[in-house]
């Protein structure tokens, strides 16, 4: 435990975006559907819960994730990607809307520091890429030599190909962004509520162009090389998590003794097994500042096959059946004094504008064991 996870108490956030006070008609399902609503007739969840919107104005938005690797947590404070972060990410006219860091360690050894960024506005991120210094860095020689790999891995995500679930009073991952919208969504807490929201499920079923199974590929090395890969159509992507950082005593031991174990089992699992669970690359993420510091919050950044894949670890696998009995108890025991905050975004890739790189990586990092690449340098 860190200084931080005990300095908390209870104190609600106040969202800086705008918050509606009902659902806006483009979340509401068309009548007719690929796939029928799960939602039971006449259902109330239990504590109504919240999903942004993107301005009407955009047809979509960029989620980035910037990833430095290295051998350990120390060597990590002197990678360069984190000087490149705070010129052309925290500095920048024409950077994110808002930004996290996060620390994360992996099957092979190595340590991550992980910078999740948001672009709600086109034309800012548009200006932001035109940045000959911002691209320069990444084509740089050194960026292939000595101990550090380096990967970015760029988004496009459609206003019809994202769903999220928040808790109002802790905004955090694109909601923490001014330029979005809050609204209580019409379609939670239930199973199936994650495909009933999505507003493309009601045309596709966003199924894989690779079937039911992952396939491995060869002859990437990694150290040394650099390789944009190429996700296929309908890759599911969820980002999401839980905080304790405001939690009194007796709660925060509660979640210590009872539910944080099944959670961290679970991501274990998925980041163990890709093969039977389609999840391609699984980060369980540590909060913290640019400088590594901890945070309370902990959260998963996961590239699956398909939604479905998702779902049906989600549904059908006893790892995620022991996290969701885990969380009933909690909610149950405390009811509407809860303070354990949790959240996710849910995102199914289109085709192409997305970019994926791998700068002397570890040849497991992300998706570079996976789908479609070529070899840049």
């Amino acid at each position: 435990m860190v200084a931080s996870d005990v300095a908390h108490r209870w104190r609600p956030r106040t969202p800086v975006a705008r918050v509606l006070n009902e659902a806006p008609g483009e979340t509401f399902s068309p009548t007719e559907r690929v796939t029928p609503l799960r939602k039971p007739p006449n259902f109330k969840p239990a504590v109504q819960r919240w999903s942004f919107q993107v301005p009407p104005n955009q047809t979509q938005f960029r989620m980035a994730l910037f990833g430095a690797e290295g051998p350990d947590s120390v060597a990590l404070g002197s990678h360069p990607l984190l000087s490149w972060a705070e010129r052309f990410l925290a500095n920048h006219p024409d950077g994110p809307n808002c930004h996290q860091h996060a620390r994360s360690r992996t099957l092979h050894g190595t340590a991550s520091h992980l910078i999740s960024a948001y672009w709600v506005d086109e034309d800012r991120f548009a200006r932001w890429c035109s940045d000959r210094a911002a691209e320069a860095w990444w084509q740089a020689p050194e960026r292939l030599k000595g101990p550090f790999g380096t990967w970015r891995e760029i988004l496009r995500v459609p206003r019809d190909r994202q769903e999220s679930l928040f808790w109002l009073d802790f905004p955090i991952g694109v909601s923490a962004s001014a330029e979005v919208a809050l609204y209580p969504t019409p379609y939670c807490g239930y199973y199936g509520a994650m495909r009933d929201r999505l507003i493309a499920a009601a045309e596709s079923r966003l199924e894989s162009p690779f079937g039911e199974a992952l396939q491995r590929q060869s002859g990437r090395q990694g150290f040394g090389q650099h390789w944009a890969v190429h996700p296929p159509k309908n890759l599911a992507i969820i980002r999401g998590g839980s905080s304790w950082g405001f939690m009194d005593e007796e709660q925060h031991a509660s979640y210590d003794d009872q539910l944080r174990g099944p959670v961290s089992a679970g991501m274990d699992y998925l980041e163990q097994n890709p093969l039977p669970s389609g999840c391609a690359s699984m980060r369980w993420q540590r909060s913290s500042d640019i400088h590594g510091n901890l945070e309370p919050d902990e959260y998963a950044h996961a590239y699956f096959l398909s939604l479905a894949h998702l779902e049906n670890w989600s549904e059908n696998h006893a790892s995620h059946a022991a996290i969701f009995s885990a969380a009933i108890r909690r909610y149950r025991h405390y009811g509407a004094a809860n303070q354990l905050r949790t959240w996710h975004e849910v995102y199914v890739l289109p085709e192409g504008g997305h970019r994926f790189e791998y700068l002397n990586c570890h040849p497991e990092t992300g998706l570079l064991p996976w789908f479609d690449a070529e070899r840049l340098r």
